[in-house]
């Protein structure tokens, strides 16, 4: 039997990647929830706050309230699971949830603040909503990985730019020097301007999911139990052992676990047009300031540049301006943008950039099969120890 020890070790390692839902038995009551709850308690306070109050006391009454609703939760909580009332909770159900939404309502509630009252339960709903896929996916351990990836990432970005990024840049400065692109983003402001960003980040997701999709449907696939073992050897899996029965291809994965897998992958491609897209940023913003004056700019936009800092080199003044930063943060996207497409569809190009994420993801689809197997090992173990049956955790397996 697969000491629990080493298991328990395999699941802090999927989570530590960004892939929690590898873990079995990973439900929202137990997994979820509770590793949320120090974050919600917070949340609470805030949606709970007598903002519209008149009067200190009316703010405090409102805010007792909303404290008196919270520990009656967590108290007829964990009653409901047999447990003392006001001890750490192992489960989070609707009871405590549903605390979450009408808490901070209520307090508004009585104080006949009906506004403030529909907007805390809406906020509420909001917040568990995108609390819920932010633990669920794993997305504050994914980000904390990510970043240290991020590092190790630096040569991959130097061998993108001898590939990329003088044809980018080519491609880019035409449009820096065109009176169209500063008549557009130059005075886009606002939302509209925020929306426009976005709609190339969103466009490029896209596109990067669904050309990578089939890539990792081919990398979860392995031929013998020894081709696992050498791709986990440097996992916590790797002492776990095969199991004595079946073949690595037993346990597929969930379509959840494909969207979780699928998000690091992504990931991994964002990081690095990240990095592309900021290196042509600073170089726009460095070759604005150098060649675009004042009166250059205010011909391209019809009115007088917004300046932040001004500069006199070798008697020609140099000008830092608002209308620099918007141009060289649409050029900065869009380069990201063509960066993170052109990565993914041209196979020489991907070669020479994925191989670390590849190898990383084949380890963990490797990592997951030994582990699933070991609890199922150790599950049949129990059953022969006591002689009953034991159903395995995870009805996939």
């Amino acid at each position: 039997m697969a000491d629990s020890d080493d298991i328990r070790e395999c699941e802090s390692w999927f989570l530590r990647r960004g892939i929690p839902l590898f873990i079995a038995d990973y439900d929202a009551d137990t997994r979820i929830w509770t590793r949320a709850v120090p974050f919600l308690a917070v949340a609470y306070l805030l949606l709970s706050a007598p903002i519209s109050a008149d009067r200190p006391l009316d703010a405090a009454i409102e805010w007792a309230i909303a404290v008196v609703v919270l520990i009656a939760a967590w108290a007829v909580g964990n009653l409901a699971d047999r447990r003392p009332a006001f001890s750490r909770p192992t489960q989070v159900g609707w009871i405590e949830l549903s605390a979450f939404v009408v808490g901070p309502a209520l307090s508004h509630a009585i104080e006949r603040d009906w506004l403030a009252a529909v907007v805390a339960a809406a906020g509420g709903l909001v917040v568990l909503a995108c609390t819920y896929e932010v633990v669920a996916y794993g997305i504050v351990p994914l980000t904390g990985w990510m970043a240290e990836r991020l590092l190790r990432s630096l040569s991959d970005l130097r061998a993108a730019a001898v590939r990329a990024l003088p044809f980018l840049l080519l491609f880019v400065t035409f449009f820096f020097f065109t009176a169209e692109t500063w008549q557009t983003f130059a005075r886009l402001e606002g939302l509209p301007y925020g929306l426009t960003l976005l709609l190339f980040l969103g466009v490029g997701i896209a596109f990067v999911s669904a050309r990578l999709r089939p890539d990792m449907e081919a990398l979860e696939h392995f031929v013998s139990w020894d081709e696992v073992l050498a791709e986990a050897r440097d996992t916590p899996a790797g002492v776990l052992g095969v199991p004595a029965e079946g073949g690595p291809s037993q346990a597929p994965l969930s379509k959840r676990e494909r969207r979780n897998v699928l998000l690091v992958a992504v990931a991994s491609q964002v990081i690095l047009a990240v990095m592309v897209a900021t290196v042509i940023g600073v170089f726009f913003l460095v070759l604005g300031t150098l060649t675009a004056d004042a009166e250059l700019i205010g011909s391209w936009v019809g009115h007088e540049p917004h300046v932040y800092l001004t500069l006199r080199l070798s008697g020609r003044p140099l000008i830092f301006t608002e209308e620099h930063i918007r141009v060289a943060g649409f050029l900065a996207t869009f380069s990201g943008f063509y960066f993170g497409v052109y990565s993914v569809a041209d196979p020489t190009f991907r070669q020479g950039l994925t191989d670390d994420s590849t190898t990383q993801l084949r380890a963990t689809f490797a990592a997951r099969l030994l582990y699933r197997g070991a609890l199922v090992s150790s599950a049949a173990t129990v059953a022969t120890e006591t002689g009953t049956s034991v159903q395995s955790a995870d009805p996939r397996v």
